[in-house]
């Protein structure tokens, strides 16, 4: 077997549907009372949004206000027919690992809970906890409509949080701005959001999901409308990143690969134009993280073989230090020139500027991480530890809510 990358978990939305093409996007932005009070359903659509069947995967998804109900067949994330065997709840989870997200501004983080202590009757609801980052201080601990992946506008005024096929829109006390609905129910696997991603300039988020789909959300203060649908090849929808620019959308990472599969190279599109670009023939080998580095650079880890290898913006490769690890749960691309690679029990630091690399040895079920503003701090997230930032020496860890 191949290596086996930690599959992302899972934790209300506008009915108004904000239901626009593609091709009428643009127009749609420009329209007055375009967002949460405004924008009237388009009649004679058939369908609900997210009803398995019913729509392909490349139909316009749905932008519902904060008092419109989600339909019921959008919440479902499990294929007729397909058993889960769930993990039974144990008080020492506390935190969804692959959760951690830090503010634009660094100054704090966010992760989501698990459900452990709520089926255990610790807890009323799931939530989302925000830390200060420079004294490890829970700032507040919020319940939004849902929990998940979690990814910060550039703003830092809100949080976008995916889980199952829905994305909602919070600001920093929790409350509901705009469902985001579209991504389908996979006819094998169960329902996730695996990736979300900001474009630097705040106006559009992307997302990706276990139906294969990336869908593109064009969001402005009081608006939302949806974008274009792409379709990359299969398994490459792990991670997601873009330039810094904001002209290239880098889709590509597999949450899992077992002995025979074929490589999932990167593939490069444009976000204007909803096109493929490129896609990257090397490195080659199975590729399960990528990063774009704040020089546009684009970092890819690849097992099979096992590499991390830099894509300098003019395209020439040039190798990185690696791990022995034989699956990968993490790479952090940090904001001047450090990368993290986490795989197996094994955390490689790595400077691209002088060349110097360090290896710790990790457990804990550490499986999220980002570098601080100033990259003088790595913070981690373990899912029973909690929030922990590595300095170079020392460990220091955060408060628990």
């Amino acid at each position: 077997m191949a290596g086996r990358r930690g599959e992302r978990r899972s934790g209300a939305v506008p009915r108004r549907r904000w239901l626009v093409g593609a091709s009428a996007l643009p127009a749609a932005l420009m329209l007055g009372g375009c967002g949460p009070s405004g924008l009237p359903g388009l009649p004679g659509l058939p369908g609900l949004p997210g009803l398995p069947g019913l729509r392909p995967r490349s139909a316009p998804g749905y932008c519902l206000g904060p008092d419109e109900e989600v339909p019921e067949e959008a919440t479902q994330t499990v294929p007729d027919g397909v058993i889960v065997d769930p993990r039974p709840p144990d008080e020492k989870y506390r935190f969804v690992s692959d959760t951690l997200a830090l503010s634009p501004d660094g100054t704090m983080l966010a992760a989501s809970e698990t459900w452990d202590h709520v089926q255990l009757g610790l807890a009323e609801a799931q939530g989302v906890v925000l830390w200060d980052t420079a004294s490890g201080q829970v700032l507040r601990r919020i319940v939004p409509p849902r929990t998940g992946l979690l990814a910060w506008h550039p703003d830092g005024d809100r949080l976008a949080i995916g889980s199952g096929r829905i994305v909602s829109i919070v600001d920093l006390e929790g409350t509901l701005q705009v469902n985001l609905l579209g991504h389908e129910l996979p006819r094998h696997n169960t329902a996730s959001i695996r990736a979300l991603a900001f474009s630097p300039d705040g106006r559009t988020l992307v997302s990706s999901g276990s139906d294969g789909a990336v869908r593109l959300w064009a969001l402005e203060v009081d608006a939302c409308a949806p974008g274009s649908v792409l379709h990359p090849g299969e398994r490459t929808t792990g991670a997601l990143s873009w330039s810094p620019d904001g002209s290239v959308l880098a889709i590509g990472g597999t949450n899992s690969s077992s002995e025979g599969d074929g490589p999932n190279p990167v593939e490069l599109w444009d976000p204007g134009t909803g096109r493929r670009s490129e896609v990257l023939g090397e490195p080659a080998g199975i590729v399960f993280a990528q990063g774009f580095a704040a020089d546009g650079s684009l970092v890819v880890v690849t097992d099979e073989p096992a590499a991390m290898t830099v894509r300098s913006p003019d395209g020439s490769l040039s190798d990185a230090p690696v791990t022995a690890s034989t699956w990968f749960a993490d790479l952090a691309v940090g904001p001047g020139a450090r990368v993290a690679l986490l795989g197996d029990d094994e955390l490689l630091l790595w400077d691209r500027g002088s060349g110097e690399e360090s290896r710790l040895e990790v457990d804990h079920g550490v499986g999220g991480m980002c570098w601080s503003a100033d990259e003088q701090e790595l913070f981690c997230l373990s899912e029973t530890e909690g929030v922990m930032a590595w300095d170079g020496s020392r460990w220091r860890v955060f408060d628990l809510p």
